[in-house]
């Protein structure tokens, strides 16, 4: 559960701002959803037999004798939602969220117990066409970031309920005459859901799964008529892909199109290369007691991963707040700022934010121990200057008052690239000094 500061800090709030943008463009509208929940809105949609479910849910009972779980995925409780507020009333709906997500496995690079998660869900629209759109907004908000390695997009159809419920009795089938060989957690999943060994990274279960029954023989023509439209609208819109028949989703809930993105980087590693993961829900909000089946489609992306192929050096920093530096008298009990200079700083920190948009702030002196003998060292202009100038991203613009431009009731302004100074008075301070 890691804590951002700086760089780190600064990437996540990129990443969730380009998405924000990009969804927006869309026609996506932001949803908040709580990070608790009843525990039945995951066990519902979820799958009992489903990873997320057995091993790796945060759940407790509260002093209400209620189960609760802390948000493991965004989708459920999108969905909740829906029907809690009676949005179904006013389809077709296209949301986005954005927040942290906690799964209790072992950590590892680019997998956290808390791990942030940026995701749309489109309720409402059963046409294929929904599905190509979510795919193609989803590689749009990955296009706009500035990410190292090269993006795969692999897609597959699970086909609709009955196709799957006919693969899944035909994998029990085969799967069940290789049962001694397939390892611990597939054997697990023979009885409870036969197609996740399909997606085992164990190499004797991926060897026993080349020989499995394709799932083309048991599609029903409404899901190859799906599936067909999908790949097609991928064609029109010059968009590649590769269709990978071993890709399968983990969560019970998925039908018909489902997808991932990954990307090829040092940075990720062969097992988490996975950035961007979707599919198609059909049904989702009435295994929460809803009174529609609503159609559903959408995708999630770990901002985590994401930051993870994002360098510093990639990135487009915002402007910076203007620092303003005292700069110190010097008396026989070291550097002091007076009360009256210190005033001054808080006057011209206002003037300077009320023209300038980035703001400012003033630098004060650092105390690292309240404990210790209190000292009047105000730190040297050289040193404030070392400081500010260390940051990144560093401001363009720095000001500089002391007691002799209090006197006069001017600033200075110095050009951090140009090197130029300039003293203006207080009455003379204006947005185009800043820029």
């Amino acid at each position: 559960m890691p804590d951002r500061v700086g760089s780190a800090a600064y990437k996540y709030q990129h990443i969730a701002s380009t998405g924000h943008t990009v969804l927006a463009r869309h026609g996506f509208t932001l949803i908040h959803t709580p990070i608790l929940e009843y525990s039945t809105v995951y066990e519902r949609t979820l799958g009992a037999s489903s990873d997320v479910v057995g091993k790796e849910i945060y759940k407790f009972l509260d002093s209400s004798q209620q189960w609760m779980t802390m948000r493991p995925e965004g989708t459920a409780g999108v969905a909740r939602a829906v029907i809690s507020n009676k949005l179904d009333e006013r389809l077709p709906l296209k949301l986005f969220y954005s927040g942290p997500m906690f799964r209790h496995e072992r950590p590892q690079k680019g997998r956290l117990r808390q791990f942030e998660q940026i995701g749309v869900e489109m309720f409402g629209v059963a046409h294929p066409a929904a599905d190509v759109e979510c795919i193609e907004v989803g590689l749009e908000f990955l296009n706009a970031l500035p990410i190292n390695g090269n993006f795969e997009l692999n897609i597959n159809t699970l086909g609709d309920a009955q196709s799957r419920l006919r693969y899944r009795d035909s994998l029990r089938e085969y799967f069940s005459e290789h049962q001694k060989l397939l390892s611990e957690d597939s054997q697990r999943r023979l009885e409870s859901n036969p197609l996740r060994i399909l997606d085992s990274k164990d190499e004797c279960d991926i060897q026993i799964s080349h020989g499995a029954p394709s799932y083309t023989e048991y599609l029903s023509p409404q899901s190859v008529e799906h599936y067909e439209f999908v790949k097609c609208g991928l064609d029109t819109l010059g968009i590649p892909y590769i269709e990978n028949k071993m890709l399968v989703r983990g969560l019970d809930y998925y039908q018909h199109t489902v997808w991932e993105v990954t990307c090829a980087s040092d940075q990720l590693g062969r097992s988490q290369a996975t950035i961007l993961a979707g599919g198609r829900y059909d049904g989702l909000t009435s295994a929460l007691g809803g009174t529609k089946s609503l159609p559903g489609v959408g995708w999630g992306a770990g901002i985590d991963r994401l930051a993870l192929l994002l360098t510093d050096n990639e990135l487009t920093f915002d402007e910076q707040p203007i620092p303003i530096l005292i700069i110190p008298d010097r008396t026989e009990v070291g550097r002091v700022v007076s009360p009256d200079l210190y005033q001054y700083a808080l006057q011209v920190a206002r003037s300077v934010r009320n023209v300038c948009k980035y703001g400012s702030y003033i630098v004060h002196s650092a105390v690292a121990d309240t404990t210790q003998p209190a000292t009047f060292n105000h730190p040297s202009l050289n040193k404030q200057l070392s400081t500010i100038l260390s940051k990144s991203p560093a401001s363009r613009k720095i000001v500089f008052i002391g007691s002799s431009e209090m006197a006069a009731k001017k600033i200075v302004v110095r050009d951090t690239l140009s090197q130029k100074q300039t003293t203006i008075g207080m009455d003379s301070i204006d947005s185009h000094l800043f820029h």
